[in-house]
This record gives C-alpha cells, structure tokens and sequence, in this order.
C-alpha cells in the first residue's frame, strides 16, 4: 500500500498527528509493515523551526522500524531549463536561451511553474509551430 500526501507544511498539529502520529504507528505495528509506503511533501522553505511536522519526523527518524530518505529538490538552473526547452521544441539551444532566460525569471526555476508557463504559453500560441518552416516559434514580449 502507498500514501502519499503533499503540502504537508500547510496541514495543521491535529492532522499531523492523525496521519503521522495513530496512522503509521498503527501500521508499523502490523506484520505486513514492510509492504507500507507513505510519501510525505513539504515545502522545507515554508516550515519553521515550531511547525509540528518536524518533531513527528524525528521521531519517526528514531524509531528502528522506519526508514526516511530526505530528498530535496532546489530549482532548475538557467542553464538545464534552456536544455530542457531546446530538447522539446526540437530547436538549438541558441535559439531558445530568450525564451528560457523569460521563463526561469518568471517562475524562479520552480520546474513545475516552468512546465506549466510553457504549456499555457503553448495554448495562448504564444509558442506556436510553424508549418512552412517546420519549428517551433516563439513571441516574447
């Protein structure tokens, strides 16, 4: 069984407990505990040092039965995202640094943020394909 719950630095001390808390003791306790995959999201950026996520993560750190992997992923550079856009748009990297210069300024690299400019820029043609030179333009203003 997975579980999975994202924006976990938005949930208040009570659910925190619940899930964190009654939940997966409960389930640690059961012989089948090794089949059990919770994935907990946060924005480490909007938790402070008294936000009760940390202490329950802790002690679930301490607790033998349990395994946590931290993964933290950071922004995008400039650089991987104009790589990223010259791989879907079938162009040279030179040709879309403006463009990806526009798009990680606007969304500071948040890579999610950026796919979803890229595609709404794509349904306000914005990025539009053209058929008489067969490659993708773009309109920046």
């Amino acid at each position: 069984m997975v579980l999975v719950l994202d924006d976990l630095q938005w949930a208040e001390a009570l659910a925190i407990d619940l899930v964190l808390g009654e939940l997966l003791e409960s389930i640690e306790r059961q012989k089948n505990a090794h089949l059990f995959f919770f994935i907990g999201l946060y924005r480490d950026d909007e938790i402070s040092v008294d936000h009760p996520l940390l202490p329950k993560l802790n002690n679930l750190r301490e607790s033998s039965n349990v395994k946590i992997t931290n993964i933290h992923l950071s922004a995008i550079s400039k650089d991987d995202l104009g790589d990223m856009i010259s791989n879907e748009l079938k162009l040279p990297k030179r040709l879309v640094v403006e463009l990806g210069d526009v798009v990680h300024k606007r969304t500071s690299g948040h890579i999610l943020f950026a796919v979803e400019l890229l595609n709404s820029m794509v349904r306000d043609s914005t990025i539009y394909f053209s058929m008489n030179r067969r490659q993708f333009h773009c309109r920046i203003d």
